[in-house]
């Protein structure tokens, strides 16, 4: 942890990560075993979590508030994801995207609740994480690509790929 605490600046700011170390390493060291069922995996990813986290310490506002929480679970699972897929050798781009780039404000017509069902129920794990960290927490592709050692293109097409699952969805159901 003293790593960690070496990217920090003030004592404030040690103090804080030291109490968001402690309250949510059991909790993210669980998540990543949910998806890499792999101890050691799951320890680089809660690793992983804390050093980025540790780097960007501005993205967090308090260290108990339930945005706190959902960013890290959204960090730490991105992360297991990864180790995951890498493990399977199954980190390859989908192919049948359409053709042309579906907009987020397309999904401003529907209601919070029917979009975050959708989500939940069509796409994967690694195309939530990727939607979570651009929509939800503002991340630019290109920084998503960073935390994810992957191509900025990955990520873009990954997005495309959901949004236009999303709005193949919708558009079937007629709203």
């Amino acid at each position: 942890m003293v790593v960690f605490l070496d990217l920090l600046g003030s004592e404030d700011e040690k103090d804080s990560f030291i109490l968001l170390y402690e309250k949510y390493k059991d909790l993210l060291y669980w998540l990543a075993m949910q998806k890499t069922h792999n101890g050691h995996d799951a320890e680089e990813c809660v690793q992983e979590t804390f050093f980025y986290v540790a780097k960007h310490f501005e993205k967090i506002d308090r260290v108990d508030s339930k945005r706190t929480k959902c960013y890290l679970a959204t960090v730490v699972t991105g992360f297991a994801i990864d180790i995951y897929n890498r493990a399977n050798k199954a980190n390859s781009v989908p192919t049948g995207a359409a053709a042309h780039p579906t907009g987020i404000a397309y999904f401003e017509n529907f209601e919070k609740a029917e979009l975050l069902l959708a989500i939940d129920e069509l796409l994967d794990e690694e195309s939530k994480v990727l939607l979570y960290l651009k929509y939800i927490y503002g991340y630019k592709s290109r920084e998503i690509a960073e935390i994810y050692k992957v191509n900025d293109t990955y990520v873009r097409k990954r997005l495309q790929y959901a949004r236009e699952k999303l709005r193949k969805h919708f558009d079937e159901r007629g709203e």
